[in-house]
Order: C-alpha cells, then sequence, then structure tokens
C-alpha cells in the first residue's frame, strides 16, 4: 500500500508542476504538510484556496490517514446499477432473426462500413439498395444473410429491399 500512495502522490505532484510550470521538487514543499490525526501527526499533501466575504476557505487533501487494517470491518457488496436497459438498432435487428434486405431467416451475418460518409461521397456514382439503406436509416450496420452479404462484397446486385 505504501507504494502504491507513493506512485499516486507523485503523479499527482507532477500534474500540479506540469500545470502551475515548476517543479515537483518546489509543488512539494510548497503544499506538503502534517496534520493531526486521532492516530497521531500524519503527513499529506494539502491545497487551501482563501476565500472572501468571511466565508471559510477551500481545503483539499491527499494523504493524512493510516493505512492499516480494520479487522473487524464489514464489507458489503453490493450490485452495480446498469447505465442503459435500452437495446440499440443493430440489437433489435439481431433479434429479430430476419435479413433486412431479402427476410430470409437464415446464416445472419453484419455488414459494417468504416464511415457514412464513405457511402455517399459526391462525384461517384449511383450507389446499390443497401447503400441507400444504410445511409437513410444513418447506420453503420445491417444485419443481412450470408448470400446478401457475399452479393455485397463481389458486387453483385442484391436481392430487393423490403420497405
Amino acid at each position: 500500500m505504501g507504494r502504491l500512495q507513493w506512485v499516486m502522490e507523485t503523479s499527482m505532484l507532477k500534474t500540479l508542476a506540469g500545470k502551475h510550470r515548476s517543479t515537483v521538487t518546489k509543488m512539494s514543499r510548497k503544499y506538503k504538510s502534517t496534520i493531526e490525526t486521532p492516530d497521531g501527526p500524519r503527513r499529506c499533501i494539502q491545497v487551501t484556496v482563501p476565500r472572501d466575504k468571511g466565508r471559510k476557505p477551500l481545503v483539499t487533501r491527499f494523504g493524512g490517514i493510516p493505512l492499516k487494517r480494520q479487522r473487524t470491518a464489514v464489507l458489503t457488496d453490493i450490485r452495480p446499477v446498469m447505465a442503459s436497459m435500452k437495446r440499440n438498432e443493430l440489437i433489435h435487428g439481431l433479434l429479430a432473426e430476419c435479413c433486412e434486405m431479402c427476410e430470409a431467416r437464415t446464416s445472419l451475418e453484419v455488414h459494417h462500413v468504416r464511415k457514412l460518409a464513405d457511402l455517399n461521397r459526391p462525384g461517384r456514382r449511383e450507389g446499390p439498395a443497401w447503400v441507400h439503406l444504410m445511409a437513410m436509416r444513418r447506420r453503420k450496420a445491417l444485419v443481412i444473410c450470408r448470400r446478401c452479404h457475399e452479393g455485397i462484397h463481389a458486387r453483385r446486385p442484391t436481392a430487393v429491399l423490403r420497405k
């Protein structure tokens, strides 16, 4: 734990030195302090920002707490809250189990393009139907069957698009 504390403290001092265009040694001298704790005096890095109108100064500290084991501590794990339960269009397409071009229901794959801007560049000839479908839906991926996917890569005309 001592090594981890040293790495984090040094990293913070290097960040401060970079922001203030100074050296780590100068930042260390400026912000190092000793505070009193129930376990005795502890060294820490403390930054104090004075404020006007009689308000208390803002004080922040790194360190100053003992890194010792608490044998009677009770740890309670809680389940993480999922950020979103919504599903995007690609997952809906895969769950539909149907090719977006010919409505086949076997051997589905996903066709992906790097950038939508590549689909309809000015000066290019008219693209196939799948290009229009991807551009219209503003999606870089299509759920299609293996036959349609091979047709796209072989530049063969593909099946008529479903509405």
